[in-house]
C-alpha cells in the first residue's frame, strides 16, 4: 500500500470520437458556468496514526504537489459511531502543532500530534481533518464569471490502543426496510471488542451453498459501536440462513458467522 494518499486533478480522455464529443459538450458547458479551479493535490503521510503513553507523539507530513502556494488548518475530533454513521466531537485529547500554516509551491509541513489522555480499556478513536483554506479572492479576468474555489477536506484515522492488548469481536446481523425495494438490505456490524476493525471484503453465501455475494469495501467498525454494510442479495426466502465471512487489514479473516434474512415489513400506503 502506498503509505502516502494523493488527491489530485482528473486526467484527460483520450481515444474516441465520443470522447472527443463530451468534451466539447463539457468545454460548453463550462462556457456557461462561472470558472472552476481545480483541487491542488495534498500529501499526507503517514495514512493511519496510533499513539500510546510511550510513543505519545508522532510526525505527520503533508505536501503541496502544487505551484500554487495554500493555507491548510489542521484539527483533531473524536470519532465515535451512532447509528451506524461516523459522528465526530470536538477534543482537547489529542492536539496538533502547528493548527494552520502555509505550503510553498511543491512544499512541506511537519505537524507534531500529541496524546494528552491516558490509555483506556478500550480503544480511543480520532481523526484528524486538513482543510484547505480558501485563498484571497482575485478580480476575475475580463469578460469572465465569478471563479469557483474547489478546497480540500482529508481525514486521517488516530486510534489510541487499549490497556492489556487488542481483541477483536464482531456481531452481525441483517435489517430490511421495505421502502428500498427486494434484494437490499443493512448488514449491521456490532464491535463487542477491545478495538477497531477496518473491514475490506465481506462475503455472504447460502448456508446450504451457492448465492455468494462478496463485497469489497474499506469500512471501519469501531471499539464498543456499531455500523451499517449496504449489501444486495439475491433473492432468498425469509428466515434462510446466510454465512457472513468477511477479512480486515489489521486482523485478517474474522471467525464467520450464521445471520438470518428478515422477513421484509410491509409498506403501508396511505
Amino acid at each position: 500500500m502506498n503509505p502516502r494518499w494523493r488527491i489530485g486533478r482528473p486526467l484527460p480522455a483520450h481515444g474516441s470520437n465520443a470522447g472527443l464529443a463530451f468534451a466539447l459538450a463539457l468545454a460548453l458547458a463550462l462556457a456557461l458556468l462561472p470558472s472552476v479551479g481545480w483541487p491542488v493535490t495534498l500529501q499526507v503521510a503517514p495514512l493511519r496514526v496510533a499513539l500510546m503513553p510511550g510513543h505519545p507523539v508522532v510526525a505527520m507530513t503533508v505536501g503541496n504537489g502544487d505551484d500554487a502556494e495554500m493555507a491548510v488548518q489542521a484539527e483533531v475530533f473524536a470519532w465515535s459511531q451512532e447509528d451506524g454513521n461516523d459522528v465526530y466531537r470536538p477534543t482537547t485529547d489529542v492536539l496538533v502543532n502547528p493548527a494552520i500554516f502555509r505550503l510553498a509551491p511543491q512544499g512541506q509541513q511537519i505537524l507534531r500530534v500529541g496524546l494528552q489522555v491516558p490509555a483506556g480499556t478500550v480503544e480511543r478513536s480520532y481523526r484528524i481533518f486538513l482543510r484547505q483554506l480558501p485563498a484571497p479572492a482575485k478580480p476575475a479576468p475580463e469578460g469572465t464569471g465569478p471563479r469557483l474555489q474547489t478546497l480540500l477536506r482529508v481525514g486521517i484515522p488516530i486510534f489510541v490502543p487499549p490497556q492489556g492488548g487488542a481483541a477483536s469481536d464482531l456481531h452481525w446481523h441483517l435489517e430490511a426496510d421495505a421502502g428500498r425495494g427486494a434484494g437490499r438490505y443493512d448488514l449491521v456490524v456490532d464491535n463487542h471488542g477491545t478495538a477497531h476493525v477496518q473491514l475490506t471484503r465481506v462475503a455472504a453465501t447460502k448456508v446450504d451453498g451457492g448465492g455468494a455475494t462478496v463485497k469489497s469495501l474499506s469500512h471501519y467498525v469501531l471499539a464498543g459501536q456499531s455500523t451499517v454494510v449496504p449489501i444486495e442479495l439475491p433473492p432468498l426466502a425469509a428466515d434462510a440462513s446466510l454465512r457472513i465471512e468477511a477479512q480486515g487489514d489489521d486482523v485478517g479473516a474474522t471467525p464467520p458467522a450464521v445471520v438470518q434474512v428478515p422477513r421484509v415489513p410491509v409498506a403501508i400506503s396511505r
